[in-house]
């Protein structure tokens, strides 16, 4: 049995945690004031308490259990309180995000006559009109010697959709027409100059007034993809659309939207 002096003291003790607990009980300590120590095989105890967020039980436990562990008792575990499970680790992903599927087309396995088939669409883009000034090194035009023709076929969901009338050819300043422009919905290009030219995507689209991207083309929205058609083999095309040569009689598919599988095989006419 403990005297009646050392009971006496642990009860002080056990009052100066429980003040220490609870900030003196005003929020502060008076400058100089000793306090008591928390016993090491407790403070593990006391921390989980207050992690717990268990309010004013937690320095209460804590008195409870120093007056027991001196008084030779073990020390009874809080009550009803259950073990916090371990922080998992957080990681950050340091992988480049997958990149958008890019569909596979495919040419059909039987010809179809390029113009029936691509003359008497809507038109999904309005009028243009144009000022007759050089834009991007496309000039108004002075003759046909060379006279050339590349096909544009522009997929917005699956759909093959009609030029306006008429870029390159409805304008101002200009006798006839500039070097480059179509004369319907078809999307065949004439490329006609008096010196051998050599034109890129891009000269249309400036000629156009329209953008030319994989973010956004012609006012479609990206991403936009690119495949280039020759001697009826088709071929994805991943470099800057921007430096795409109209070659004669070749095809350029601008695809946004829904991906599609299968697109006709064109047969030129005769003579153009």
């Amino acid at each position: 049995m403990f005297s009646s002096t050392t009971t006496r003291a642990l009860s002080i003790n056990a009052a100066l945690l429980i003040l220490a607990a609870c900030g003196a009980g005003d929020g502060s300590q008076r400058a100089g004031e000793p306090q008591a120590p928390l016993d090491p095989a407790l403070a593990h105890d006391y921390d989980h308490a207050q992690d717990r967020d268990d309010g004013p039980q937690a320095p209460q436990l804590h008195a409870d259990a120093a007056v027991a562990k001196a008084q030779g008792a073990p020390s009874a575990p809080p009550v009803d309180v259950a073990p916090l499970p371990p922080v998992a680790e957080v990681v950050a992903s340091t992988a480049a995000p997958a990149a958008a599927p890019v569909e596979a087309i495919t040419l059909a396995s039987v010809l179809t006559p390029l113009m029936p088939a691509t003359y008497n669409v809507p038109p999904y883009w309005p009028v243009w009109w144009g000022t007759g000034k050089p834009v991007d090194g496309v000039n108004c035009l002075v003759s046909g010697k060379f006279h050339h023709h590349v096909l544009l076929s522009i997929y917005k969901d699956g759909k093959r959709l009609g030029f306006p009338d008429g870029v390159g050819r409805v304008h101002a300043g200009c006798y006839h027409a500039y070097e480059m422009h179509v004369h319907d919905a078809s999307g065949v290009v004439h490329m006609e100059s008096d010196v051998a030219k050599t034109f890129k995507l891009s000269q249309w689209f400036s000629l156009w007034g329209l953008g030319l991207s994989r973010t956004g083309t012609a006012g479609l929205a990206g991403p936009v993809r690119f495949y280039i058609v020759d001697k009826h083999q088709i071929k994805r095309y991943d470099g800057n659309p921007a430096d795409i040569v109209m070659l004669p009689h070749r095809e350029i598919l601008i695809v946004s939207g829904t991906q599609i599988a299968t697109v006709p095989n064109y047969q030129w006419p005769p003579g153009i």
